[in-house]
């Protein structure tokens, strides 16, 4: 009865690595520091308690830059629209009425607990606002950490 193969006993070498296929070596002037992280970015430009929907615009635009569409419109303010008296409706953007409701602070986590019970007591999906929320939550977190910077 044979217990081995003949194939396991092959030795295994290491490929070794000499100077020409080495990384090539970059030469850095000055003090740099890395990019900051985009959590970290967003923490520090807004308090998701007390935001305004200039903000919260900014937001969403920062988001739907880097890819995340689906996030982002949670985050998207109200449209700026005045009902008139007769019923037709206005257009405030860009108004001083307009500006002064993009100024309002409000806190965005009751803003999205208040549309996902909403949308749960017509049974519409909130998946996507879940997620708003699971996002803001780590904001949250990144805004109560200190960042850590380790060329320092």
């Amino acid at each position: 009865m044979q217990v081995g193969s003949a194939t396991g006993a092959l030795a295994i070498t290491p490929t070794q690595k000499n100077g020409t296929n080495m990384p090539v070596e970059t030469t850095t002037v000055g003090n740099t520091q890395p990019n900051k992280s985009f959590i970290r970015e967003l923490a520090e430009s807004f308090d998701p308690k007390n935001m305004s929907y200039k903000e919260s615009m900014s937001l969403a635009n920062a988001l739907m830059k880097a890819g995340e569409g689906d996030l982002s419109t949670a985050f998207l303010p109200p449209p700026l629209v005045r009902i008139n008296n007769d019923g037709s409706v206005t257009d405030v953007t860009g108004t001083p009425e307009g500006d002064a409701k993009m100024n309002t602070k409000f806190n965005m986590f009751d803003s999205l607990t208040a549309r996902i019970e909403f949308r749960k007591s017509i049974n519409e999906p909130t998946k996507s606002l879940e997620d708003a929320y699971s996002f803001l939550e780590k904001i949250q977190v990144t805004r109560s950490t200190p960042s850590i910077n380790e060329y320092a």
